[in-house]
């Protein structure tokens, strides 16, 4: 069995970052390793040494509406969970590193580790599911967003509304769109199967002491 830690380290530009450790070896460095030695290009290449991505589990994202989604996904028990992103963009559009997990009763495990691949992603189709995508709305949301349900994307309307209530609009981007792009193969780069596993109690102890933010340090 594995151990995951989260621990506070000096990194390659003199500042501090936290970062996970993996059996006591921090995860950059075996990112870093199948970076260097595999036979496929890789943009991560460009962007080693990899200590200064920012831990999405911790992470003081740009909106609200990103630290919710975070959150929503932490409690998920099978899925390709974010677990790094770029320190300067924690809001989904840079890098982002996933880790494909699966819980059991006792048992965690981190499947393989792999890159976001951004480029099938759809402004457009983004757009067409957040507030006005109503497939999943549960009796609560008609009663509150019933009008916003009928809006047309893009209308004066529509803009308003978002304008107004962004990080709503964004979460159910998140859980409507990005959950589900997250989740094909198709748009993940994976950089190695590392089958770990670790104790699910530790595991959650770990995650429930972690709690993602939006950085202006406010709670939705």
């Amino acid at each position: 069995m594995n151990t995951l830690e989260i621990r506070n380290i000096k990194i390659s530009n003199n500042y501090e970052n936290e970062c996970f450790f993996i059996d006591g070896i921090p995860l950059h460095e075996y990112m870093e390793k199948w970076v260097g030695t595999s036979d496929k290009e890789n943009d991560l290449r460009d962007f080693t040494p990899l200590d200064d991505l920012a831990l999405t589990w911790k992470g003081s994202f740009d909106n609200d509406g990103d630290a919710r989604f975070m959150r929503w996904l932490m409690e998920k028990d099978k899925l390709n969970i974010p677990i790094l992103s770029c320190s300067d963009d924690m809001d989904f559009s840079c890098i982002v590193i996933v880790a494909e997990t699966e819980k059991t009763d006792k048992y965690v495990y981190w499947k393989r580790i792999g890159m976001i691949d951004h480029a099938n992603e759809s402004h457009k189709q983004e757009k067409e599911y957040g507030i006005v995508f109503a497939d999943n709305y549960t009796d609560e949301d008609w009663e509150k967003y019933a009008d916003a349900a009928l809006m047309q994307v893009d209308s004066a309307e529509w803009r308003e509304w978002i304008s107004a209530n962004w990080s709503e609009e964004l979460f159910r981007r998140r859980i409507n769109y990005t959950y589900h792009y997250y989740q094909d193969d198709r748009n993940i780069k994976w950089l190695c199967e590392c089958n770990w596993c670790f104790d699910r109690t530790a595991y959650d102890r770990l995650a429930a002491s972690c709690r993602p933010k939006w950085c202006m340090d406010k709670d939705e």
